[in-house]
């Protein structure tokens, strides 16, 4: 367990440290360009992220697996595994610029959005889902880091002003070359070469099954990386910059679902193992301190989004305190789908997590479009938290057929106070900051009160996180 928690420690650090450099950086150049160069700058990295998504395409976690098993049981090769991401990256390079070449952008813009698509050449060789499987997180922590630094680094001595912009992708991908460089030079000694590929047959093999584990991620891609892109091609880059704003502070506070599911889901793995029976009653509990956790981060980010807003991006960004009300609804659906995907994951329920998150992406995908299309910013932003819950809806459906329970129950208490509380403080004439904070103190206590929370959930906590 110490080893577990030791791995888990690792990759928050990174994560909180690579998402921490790129929020500052985004708080950096928000203030500076404004909406409508930030909005561009938000498209560019959607964009990429897209192409990296299609150039992997499920192989960063068939490498993780194949890298952790003995080598006389891996299925596919090291070797062979990075010559199809370096495949897929050099059709899926190509095809992105023939696509920007054609869609009607003006110079500037193709200049940005082309310099962001070539930081998909150093992910090609990023070697970072290697290290994943060889349970060595601290060399990606280290990675990650430096690649966040750079970034930063770059773009507060050398742009000032929205004339540089051009100079953005470049610092961007300055970082994630840096990043791929650190790596490649730690593998040197690792050798992970050292058996050659089996000749091209194993390739279509392999990118078959990537292919599936990859359409698995697609609720994530459709819910983070759709919007800002949807925006800038049917309404303007400016209200991308809106609208990613606010969506910024909720990948922030998103970080502490990110503890969660590393700290207290990998248990459900072992406990499964061992005894089932044992791992529903530890899913009950699960399921509660999610719900709860996720409606008072969320009631907290609501009622604090005036100050979290203009404390952060400042008085240009008023607009996105609107939506950041209405995605703060997201938060509290993510706690719930992050229990309900990630269990049915370590659970050894991989098909039922695919149905779940192809239908939901699949459905999302198409309500966004039209949301974009037919509909205003607030729409959109609306549509983003329905995918949400959506895609939470369809995870529920395939948990509740392996985890049987009572589900709805201490939800609907959850949803009633955190609603309730909200509408109170909304009109009480006090600070926001402060509002928030009051008001999720007392919604952890009418929580306890409600029994929605038990001593026993909050003793498991403790023991989980601190032993």
């Amino acid at each position: 367990m110490t080893k577990l928690k030791e791995h888990a420690l690792w990759i928050i650090s990174g994560d909180i440290l690579g998402r921490g450099m790129s929020f500052l950086a985004s708080i950096y150049l928000a203030r500076l360009l404004g909406a409508e160069y930030y909005g561009l700058i938000l498209f560019g990295i959607s964009l990429l992220g897209y192409a990296n998504w299609f150039s992997d395409m499920g192989l960063y976690q068939i490498g993780s697996r194949e890298k952790a098993k003995p080598p006389e049981k891996r299925i596919y090769r090291i070797i062979e595994i990075f010559n199809l991401r370096l495949i897929l990256g050099v059709g899926v390079l190509m095809t992105s610029a023939l696509l920007l070449y054609v869609i009607d952008f003006d110079t500037e813009q193709k200049q940005v959005l082309l310099g962001f698509l070539i930081s998909l050449i150093p992910y090609m060789f990023l070697m970072e889902w290697f290290y994943a499987g060889k349970q060595d997180f601290s060399k990606i922590t280290l990675s990650k880091t430096i690649q966040g630094s750079v970034y930063l680094g770059l773009i507060v001595l050398m742009v000032h002003s929205s004339n540089e912009i051009h100079l953005v992708p470049l610092f961007y991908t300055s970082g994630v070359m840096l990043a791929t460089i650190i790596l490649g030079v730690f593998a040197i000694s690792d050798k992970p070469f050292s058996l050659p590929s089996r000749g091209k047959q194993i390739y279509p093999d392999l990118f078959k099954n990537s292919t599936i584990i990859g359409l698995g991620q697609l609720s994530s891609q459709v819910i983070q990386l759709l919007p800002p892109i949807l925006l800038g091609l049917f309404m303007t880059f400016e209200m991308a910059g809106v609208y990613g704003v606010a969506f910024k502070v909720v990948i922030l506070v998103m970080i502490i679902d990110r503890v969660f599911v590393q700290l207290l889901l990998p248990n459900l793995a072992s406990s499964w193992v061992s005894s089932k029976g044992d791992t529903n009653d530890k899913i009950q509990m699960t399921y509660r301190i999610a719900v709860c956790v996720g409606s008072v981060i969320a009631l907290f980010t609501a009622l604090s989004s005036e100050h979290l807003i203009t404390w952060l991006f400042g008085d240009a960004y008023m607009e996105s305190i609107y939506l950041l009300k209405i995605l703060s609804l997201f938060i509290g659906f993510t706690f719930v789908n992050s229990l309900f995907s990630f269990g049915l994951i370590a659970t050894n329920h991989d098909t039922e997590y695919f149905k779940a998150t192809v239908s939901g992406g699949s459905i999302s995908a198409v309500l966004l479009i039209l949301a974009s299309y037919l509909g205003n910013l607030t729409t959109v932003t609306v549509t983003v938290v329905l995918s949400e819950v959506i895609i939470t809806g369809f995870a529920y459906q395939q948990f509740k057929q392996v985890f049987r329970g009572r589900y709805l129950k201490p939800f609907s208490i959850v949803i009633t106070l955190t609603v309730t509380l909200y509408f109170i403080f909304e009109i009480i004439p006090i600070p926001a900051l402060v509002s928030g904070v009051i008001a999720s103190t007392i919604l952890v206590f009418a929580l306890i009160r409600f029994k929605v929370l038990t001593a026993d959930d909050l003793n498991w906590i403790k023991t989980k996180v601190l032993t």
